[in-house]
């Protein structure tokens, strides 16, 4: 696969900056109340990482889903954003690569730049889901 997109209506995310989901599905848990991490874990993202597993070419995030991760995603966004300096989400992706990560780890979800890019595009697409009751679309090719 060459990369994965970000999509909700009208918006359309930046090349390749859905790459990293699996990466900020497996971050996002930390994201909520000690409360929750269990159920947030069980009811919102195991259902998103066994999506992302069967997945052919693109996965779905319905409106309802969107809801209950705008709080998460906004959060990571913005740690990731303090622990990298707050670059241009464009430019983050090469700060994994200038830590030696290995640049198919980085973007595929293991690096914290790929997934800063990522968080970028998937807070406004959810937004965009929520104000239009569409999914957001990840779609791989």
């Amino acid at each position: 696969m060459a990369g994965g997109y970000i999509l909700c209506g009208e918006f359309s995310g930046d090349d390749k900056s859905g790459s990293a989901i699996s990466g900020v599905f497996d971050a996002l848990p930390k994201c909520v109340s000690e409360k929750e991490p269990k159920e947030f874990l069980r009811s919102v993202i195991a259902p998103l990482q066994e999506s992302l597993e069967a997945a052919e070419d693109h996965i779905l995030i319905d409106t309802d889903v969107a809801l209950q991760l705008i709080g998460p995603v906004d959060q990571l966004y913005e740690q990731y954003g303090s622990e990298l300096g707050n670059p241009e989400p464009i430019n983050a992706p090469q700060i994994d690569e200038d830590r030696g990560l290995d640049p198919t780890d980085a973007k595929w979800g293991k690096g914290t730049g790929w997934q800063y890019y990522c968080l970028h595009d998937l807070r406004l697409a959810i937004r965009e889901s929520i104000e239009s009751d569409e999914p957001v679309v990840i779609h791989f090719d």
